[in-house]
């Protein structure tokens, strides 16, 4: 069954849902930075991250990696991350046995203890385009592809092509090869199947609407999605080995005027 929401305008007024709204995927960040070595004093916290941000690559490997998805006991998982999170490092002291072995270890106890920073709180965003008011129903429908009807996930990241036209290669601290262990698509699935399709509200609430867009010269009728998501659990890889499911809740959605998210419309309650 749908999940059901309700848009809060302190207005008898709802909104459902129905088809994708395109949803913007951070590109994987240009290169790893460099980090002290894993035993000089953190000047990170060590706590989740609770600030809600946009998904980026490497933020939701390490987040990934800190809710299960990968075999912490494994040399070549704990080197991976060492690339990504400790380039410099890695770049140091791989080439010697005996060192990296010290090190390795000891990352290894980090991450298993869950003593490195990660993130758990992201948001993605979308762009829907309002029809003509319906008269009859009393909304507005969501028009040229972007309504959800009854989706049972998000995409939070879509890596993009690399220089040499792979979409999936993704190469971490200078590595000649693709990452063997992070894939480059990760994807939210929802607890429950979403709709949205649709924002239903009085004729004369409708007419502000349109005059308010008419002063903002937004004449694509365009209104702009943010959906805040919490992440609890990473699932595993599909048949392909690309894609990675992360499972949460979804804590809020909201809806604004404008791309920069700073003029707030609506909030859809969640039910």
């Amino acid at each position: 069954m749908c999940g059901v929401f309700v848009l809060c305008l302190g207005l008898p007024t709802s909104m459902s849902a129905q088809t994708p709204i395109p949803l913007d995927g951070s590109a994987p960040a240009a290169g790893s930075a460099a980090s002290p070595p894993p035993n000089t004093e953190e000047k990170r916290s060590a706590s989740r991250g609770e600030a809600f941000a946009s998904p980026t690559f490497r933020e939701l490997a390490v987040t990934s990696l800190m809710l299960g998805a990968y075999d912490t006991n494994s040399n070549e998982v704990i080197d991976e991350y060492a690339k990504l999170m400790y380039c410099s490092l890695y770049q140091e002291k791989f080439k010697s046995d005996f060192e990296w072995n010290n090190i390795r270890r000891e990352l290894g106890n980090k991450v298993r203890a869950r003593r490195e920073y990660f993130r758990t709180h992201y948001e993605v965003t979308g762009v829907v385009y309002l029809g003509r008011y319906s008269f009859e129903t009393q909304d507005f429908p969501f028009i040229k592809d972007t309504a959800l009807v009854n989706v049972g996930s998000l995409s939070l990241l879509a890596s993009g092509r690399n220089s040499n036209n792979n979409p999936y290669a993704l190469r971490l601290c200078g590595s000649e090869t693709p990452s063997a262990i992070f894939p480059p698509y990760y994807i939210f699935l929802l607890p429950q199947p979403l709709t949205l399709d649709r924002i239903k509200m009085p004729m004369d609430e409708a007419e502000k609407l349109l005059q308010r867009m008419d002063v903002m010269e937004n004449k694509e009728r365009a209104l702009f999605v943010r959906f805040r998501l919490r992440l609890q659990a990473a699932g595993g890889l599909d048949q392909r080995g690309i894609r990675l499911m992360m499972r949460g809740e979804m804590v809020s959605i909201d809806i604004f005027y404008d791309q920069e998210m700073t003029k707030h419309f609506a909030t859809v309650a969640l039910k």
